[in-house]
């Protein structure tokens, strides 16, 4: 059984899509659209109060919470495979 780096169970990936958005850094992606979809880019913006949705540089906009991974950091729910 193969384990992967993840979150803790308090962390979320708010501050790291910050950071990389600020940052102006490539960032790979999968998340949750009705089935596990990949994304490789830029974040070109994060908006909303209660649900964050993230801007992607192809016109896409995400909610937050549906993001399964993060340059290979995974939520704890997709800890093992």
């Amino acid at each position: 059984m193969d384990t992967r780096i993840t979150l803790n169970n308090k962390e979320s990936f708010f501050k790291m899509l910050k950071h990389l958005h600020t940052h102006a850094t490539k960032v790979s992606l999968l998340y949750d659209n009705n089935g596990l979809t990949r994304y490789e880019g830029f974040i070109t913006g994060i908006t909303g109060v209660l649900e964050p949705l993230l801007l992607l540089q192809d016109g896409l906009e995400i909610p937050m919470s549906s993001v399964i991974a993060v340059n290979g950091i995974f939520v704890p729910e997709y800890s093992e495979c």
